[in-house]
């Protein structure tokens, strides 16, 4: 494979490496957000981000990385649900879920990127 044939490819999906560069960086934010009844406004501010990140990272891959998003949005629903409920009835019994929310959209977050980095 040629210079030039290895730039094009990374150059042909500049998009979808960018904008999981944002997801990652805002699951970071997400995951280091204080998991207690105190933390829970921060934590849903923060999850509005790794929404809308996954939004763009979704409409950047198109098809290309289908399996690989839809399992992280729906590891972020998931998350949303648990801090809905959490919310509702901030207890030791309702953060627990949450927190193992937030490690299960860090491990999609982890399949995700390294399917895209080859496009990278």
């Amino acid at each position: 494979m040629s210079a030039s044939t290895l730039a094009s490819c990374g150059s042909d999906d500049p998009a979808v490496c960018s904008s999981v560069d944002a997801l990652q960086s805002s699951v970071a934010n997400l995951k280091d957000t204080p998991l207690d009844k105190n933390g829970l406004s921060a934590l849903e501010s923060s999850l509005e981000e790794v929404g809308a990140d996954a939004k763009q990272v979704r409409t950047d891959a198109g098809q290309q990385y289908e399996s690989q998003v839809t399992a992280f949005t729906s590891s972020v629903s998931t998350l949303e649900a648990s801090v809905e409920a959490a919310k509702a009835a901030p207890s030791a019994a309702t953060l627990k879920p949450v927190a193992t929310a937030v490690a299960g959209v860090g491990s999609e977050i982890s399949a995700l990127q390294p399917a895209v980095s080859n496009a990278c």
